[in-house]
């Protein structure tokens, strides 16, 4: 191995974290960051040994920011609800905690509407 390729190569290894496992530098990959709506690609490192793997705070961080500004995120405090039907409509109930959040009472009206690939419903 030439001087020039093998500092090269010890200076491409100084920028690698080791694994806190194994002790062995870890390899620089591409890796998938899983979203309640989606996956996004990511620069991390993985242990060729072992299989851990990790992504600088940078890299998640700018993957965050992303995957919110593409919407595949959850709403904070969104809930699973099951459609029912009423007489020949379908109808979804409201929990509790939000109709006192937002003193819904029975006959007050709200707004449907879709966004995107969601319905939204909100208070009038």
């Amino acid at each position: 191995m030439s001087e020039a390729s093998q500092q090269q190569e010890e200076n491409s290894s100084k920028n690698r974290p080791i694994c806190h496992s194994c002790g062995l530098d870890m390899d620089e990959r591409i890796l998938k960051i899983r979203y309640p709506k989606g996956t996004l690609p990511v620069r991390g490192f993985v242990c060729s040994k072992c299989g851990y793997e990790i992504i600088s705070f940078e890299d998640a961080k700018a993957a965050s920011e992303t995957a919110e500004r593409l919407g595949l995120l959850e709403p904070e405090g969104a809930i699973t609800r099951k459609i029912t039907r009423s007489g020949d409509q379908l109808a979804v109930s409201i929990p509790k905690d939000i109709e006192r959040e937002f003193d819904l009472k029975q006959g007050a009206k709200v707004r449907i509407y879709t966004k995107h690939d969601e319905i939204i419903l909100a208070p009038v």
